[in-house]
């Protein structure tokens, strides 16, 4: 079984990769380890290999990983492979692909509290919230630039989860049972303190609302995405349903804004969803007794 794993910076991909190597007896590959072969092969050190990548304007030792990750991918036919890579999922055939989406504000704050070197010191979590989405952004814009794909385009992944509010291991047992029963149907978690209302108070009905505890359909709650954050389109009462059942994760279906920015099937404009109001937000805290991560920036 081949796994690729890829997702937003302080996600935890790596972290709950790792995980999978080291509690489940997956072999580990990420950029890093597919560098160190390549110097190897070449006869260099690392060090002398990302000095040259630095100078790399024409992307060749782009394309030396991702050949080595497309020949890892072939030479191990039928062993449990995990890939840490932002393109592995691109590359590698019959792999179960997870994209970690995590809530700007919480990695900010892992990143803040990992202590990563200079380079990735802020003086606010508000300041490195903008950094690391401005680095995400240029990230993307680079791959796709050298590959044609959008990578933060939901459709590439069998799984797309969020790691805002779960452990690590909660979050490697997830992926691995997903993988391991995968029926070809996407599925998209997410935590229920990311998704913001866009209704008021007034039209949540607490009696539906305990219903829902009682019994779930189990359908998803529709989202749109705008600018980094989540906005529920339908489903309101399911998810304080889910913040009063204290679930980690809920059931996700996100919807596409079309090129005029309204939201598939309600003719809703994606951005006048977005203008909630400070109030709405904190009445909708104040019923569900909870805390948003964070607000949109």
């Amino acid at each position: 079984m081949y796994i690729t794993i890829t997702g937003e910076l302080g996600s935890g991909k790596s972290t709950v990769a790792k995980l999978l190597t080291n509690e489940h007896g997956f072999t580990y590959y990420s950029t890093g380890s597919i560098q160190r072969e390549i110097a190897k092969e070449k006869g260099i050190t690392t060090l002398e290999l990302n000095q040259l990548m630095t100078n790399d304007i024409n992307n060749e030792y782009d394309k030396m990983i991702d050949d080595k990750t497309i020949e890892i991918s072939r030479e191990n036919a039928g062993k449990d492979l995990v890939f840490d890579s932002r393109m592995a999922w691109h590359f590698v055939d019959k792999s179960f692909k997870v994209y970690v989406t995590v809530d700007s504000y919480v990695a900010a704050k892992r990143v803040m509290n990992a202590g990563r070197g200079q380079e990735e010191q802020y003086g606010s979590v508000g300041e490195a919230v903008k950094s690391l989405l401005k680095r995400k952004q240029l990230e993307d814009t680079r791959f796709a630039e050298m590959y044609a794909v959008n990578t933060t385009d939901f459709d590439n992944y069998d799984l797309i989860i969020d790691s805002s509010a779960i452990t690590p291991e909660e979050l490697a047992g997830i992926i691995l049972d997903k993988a391991r029963n995968d029926d070809g149907v996407q599925t998209v978690y997410f935590s229920p303190l990311r998704l913001f209302p866009t209704c008021s108070m007034s039209d949540i009905d607490a009696s539906r609302v305990d219903a829902l505890c009682r019994e779930d359909d189990g359908t998803a709650v529709e989202v749109v995405e705008v600018g980094h954050f989540y906005y529920i389109v339908s489903g309101h009462h399911k998810v304080c349903a889910h913040i009063r059942r204290k679930d980690k994760l809920v059931p996700v279906h996100m919807l596409k804004v079309d090129g005029n920015g309204y939201v598939e099937k309600y003719r809703k404009c994606a951005e006048d969803l977005a203008k909630i109001s400070a109030g709405i937000c904190k009445d909708w805290e104040k019923f569900n007794a909870i805390e948003f991560f964070g607000y949109p920036v």
